[in-house]
């Protein structure tokens, strides 16, 4: 079978998709030694995604059909479809309105659903109004969660015998715990934290990834505690960020308030280790992949209890109303207070261990097979 792979949707490597298409392909080259495969790229990414198996072949083409109406243009227009036995589009917005060969699509969330405010006007419209014919077109369809499978369901109609519900995993090369010394001096050397500190890894988007309301509990936690520690957001300017920091310059603990800017991916596994507490506030999520790489390096965790959040965190993540400030100052107070114990990250470093790319490789590729 020959498989064409749609990679349009990575951003330089600056997103959870970007995680997910540069994982998935690396673990599919060692999983699948029967399929061809031919990633369909921008010529500026052809570095994000090495090659390691003869039966995977790259065809490039220029950046600029990468632009977000360029892409979705070429998708429905230029995309060779008849080329290959089945297409996997890794995001919803570029599955072809007129279909011409088998379309496996992932989808990793339908967050343009359920939060206003998420993208400007115009891409709100074509989320809401476009998007849900885009994935009916689809032959089968990855949620990357069960959240984001009923939401399928539920918001879009698609069936619910099309679906397969396959987790993301993580880079167990790369997140792993180390000592929490050793984390804080390279921290230091790299980044100027000198600190404790607390953790946000996520883009800077207003609202939907909810930075606002943690900085208002992280205030009331500062105010009413003799505490040292500061607020580190780690994650690059998106839509919204001028709120975000503007919000920020305005409190009064400002000098606290970290803006890492985008984090590579070497240097999260030190920010898990060498944090006190990596916080997840955000309004919704697909996935979450920073919850299970925290929880990877044996880092303490807690995050929204909305969307895949609880699902992933299920009992062994402490949840939050991420409307509410007040119930996340109380679990930052109640995280320095109680530190979590070497069981409890054992437990969670275990769990996250569940979460395996090549797992993730095997069960995409067994759909293959069933709609090939």
């Amino acid at each position: 079978m020959k498989i064409g792979f749609s990679t349009f949707v990575m951003q330089g490597g600056k997103s959870g998709v970007a995680t997910y298409v540069r994982n998935l392909i690396r673990f599919l080259q060692l999983e699948d030694a029967e399929n061809r495969y031919d990633l369909l790229m921008a010529r500026d990414e052809t570095g994000l995604v090495p090659l390691t198996n003869p039966n995977f072949g790259k065809t490039l083409y220029a950046p600029f059909i990468n632009r977000p109406v360029m892409n979705l243009a070429w998708h429905n227009l230029a995309l060779p479809q008849k080329k290959y036995d089945l297409l996997h589009i890794p995001s919803y917005r570029r599955i072809p309105l007129v279909k011409r060969t088998k379309v496996v699509a992932t989808v990793h969330d339908l967050a343009a659903f359920s939060v206003d405010g998420k993208y400007g006007r115009a891409r709100m419209l074509f989320n809401r109004r476009v998007v849900p014919s885009m994935i009916r077109n689809a032959d089968h369809v990855i949620a990357v969660s069960h959240a984001t499978k009923n939401d399928l369901v539920r918001r879009i109609g698609y069936p619910e015998e099309k679906i397969s519900v396959i987790y993301s995993g993580i880079d167990r090369d790369l997140f792993r715990p180390m000592p929490r010394p050793e984390a804080r001096d390279r921290l230091s050397m790299l980044h100027g934290l000198e600190k404790p500190f607390f953790v946000y890894v996520s883009r800077l988007e207003h609202p939907a990834k909810n930075h606002v309301r943690l900085i208002e509990a992280f205030e009331r936690f500062k105010l009413e505690n003799d505490s040292a520690h500061q607020l580190v957001f780690a994650g690059a300017d998106w839509h919204g960020a001028n709120t975000i920091r503007a919000r920020a310059a305005e409190s009064p603990v400002k000098d606290d308030i970290v803006f890492l800017g985008f984090a590579p991916m070497k240097s999260l596994p030190l920010l898990y280790s060498g944090c006190d507490l990596m916080v997840y506030p955000s309004l919704f999520e697909g996935f979450g992949f920073p919850i299970v790489e925290a929880l990877a390096c044996g880092a303490p965790v807690i995050c929204s209890n909305t969307s895949s959040m609880k699902e992933i965190a299920g009992t062994r993540i402490p949840t939050f109303d991420p409307t509410s400030p007040d119930e996340i100052f109380q679990l930052l107070e109640a995280a320095v207070a109680k530190d979590w114990g070497a069981r409890q990250r054992a437990d969670g470093m275990e769990y996250a261990l569940t979460f395996d790319w090549r797992k993730t490789a095997q069960k995409v590729k067994g759909v293959y097979q069933s709609i090939g």
